[in-house]
């Protein structure tokens, strides 16, 4: 479990010097993770002023830092005691009954503590941990996506809430699966387990067992589409993006995805036809910019494939996909004769190639990949590595 976060300074009371160094001795021994060391200068302030709630709740911390479970319950309680509604001490008395495996005394206390704390995401956090203690994953989700909507950069957040989903997730497939092993959606979601661990035959196997036993279903043809273009498979990939859309003839993503295909599978006109007519129907899918481009300037629509690029940079001007464009506009201006603006495009090509750090191979950046984007570019790929 990672750190938690460090309580702010309470305000102190009028004290001696003494007082005041063992405060910053405290907080200095906590920073350090001298938690024995901080214990004992906190305790000599509660020792001085019994009455400071905020040195009982610093000395209980670090008691339970040090992993004085029972010394830092008595600490934390006489903090509540003194001044109920602070905030912190019953977040550390739920990490310590958690600690203690006290499961639903640390649900209660931390529930408590979402109550005086609404803004406090490990409070929130800790809620979750205690549920999946108990076996409870479902109900873990909802403490643990406030904490993530509070602090979404927080790793220990991110994992614990990844786990819940995770849980749920199994759960459910494993229901499916004793109801039926061998049913559509068994297959399908092997499919896709193989699919995110880039077991790219096995998906396709899984894919088109479950395209048999429910060959009309949407979605399935598109999916097993992807994973044979991963694999290679282009023509493959092609039959199975028609498929979809013999299915489902609203399929836009399909509908992208084979026009992009042909583009690169030299049948640009086919590919052409087929992204302009996507674009039409969902003009935010701007990477088919890029594509229809590719295809117009392979049919020698020069201007307008120079349209089309610059269409795809605007769409994000960030992105891999504008750094490929302007590699491609740099192409399509020298055909036009344009050489300013081929030298341009070409810098910002330059600069963009520049500015990429390293990068995780393909296969793990397509973890993110979403159900738009395409699965492989290797052409992008080997236009990029070469010399301009």
């Amino acid at each position: 479990m990672g750190a938690l976060c460090p309580l702010p300074a309470p305000a102190q009371p009028a004290a001696d010097e003494a007082v005041r160094q063992a405060m910053r001795q405290g907080a200095a021994a906590m920073s350090a993770g001298n938690f024995s060391g901080a214990a004992d200068a906190y305790a000599r302030v509660t020792q001085k002023f019994p009455e400071f709630a905020e040195g009982s709740l610093n000395l209980g911390l670090a008691l339970e830092k040090a992993d004085r479970l029972p010394d830092a319950r008595v600490a934390l309680e006489r903090a509540l005691r003194l001044k109920p509604g602070l905030r912190g001490p019953n977040l550390f008395l739920g990490i310590v009954a958690y600690r203690e495996n006290r499961f639903k005394d640390a649900e209660s206390r931390l529930k408590l503590e979402t109550q005086l704390d609404p803004r406090s995401a490990k409070a929130f956090m800790w809620l979750g941990v205690c549920r999946l203690a108990q076996d409870d994953p479902q109900g873990a989700i909802a403490p643990l996506d406030k904490a993530y909507a509070l602090d979404p950069s927080d790793v220990d957040i991110l994992y614990h809430r990844g786990l819940a989903y995770l849980l749920v997730a199994n759960a459910s497939y494993n229901s499916m699966y004793k109801l039926n092993p061998d049913s559509l959606r068994v297959h399908q979601v092997l499919a896709e387990a193989y699919a995110q661990a880039y077991r790219n035959q096995e998906a396709i196997g899984e894919f088109e067992l479950a395209a048999r036993i429910a060959p009309s279903q949407p979605g399935l043809h598109e999916e097993l589409g992807d994973q044979d273009w991963i694999a290679g498979k282009l023509d493959a990939a092609a039959q199975a993006y028609r498929e979809e859309l013999r299915i489902d003839p609203l399929n836009v993503t399909a509908m992208y995805k084979l026009g992009s295909l042909q583009v690169q599978n030299q049948n640009p006109a086919d590919g052409v036809q087929l992204l302009g007519e996507a674009l039409r129907r969902d003009p935010s899918l701007s990477d088919a910019h890029y594509y229809l481009g590719s295809g117009l300037l392979s049919l020698d629509r020069t201007p307008d494939a120079v349209r089309e690029f610059q269409l795809a940079i605007a769409g994000d001007p960030s992105s891999d996909r504008a750094m490929s464009a302007y590699y491609k506009l740099a192409q399509a201006y020298r055909q036009l004769h344009q050489t300013q603006a081929a030298q341009e495009a070409m810098q910002n090509f330059q600069r963009m190639r520049g500015q990429v750090k390293e990068r995780q191979d393909s296969r793990a950046a397509q973890i993110v990949r979403k159900r738009t984007e395409l699965p492989v570019d290797d052409k992008d790929k080997a236009a990029l590595s070469a010399s301009p």
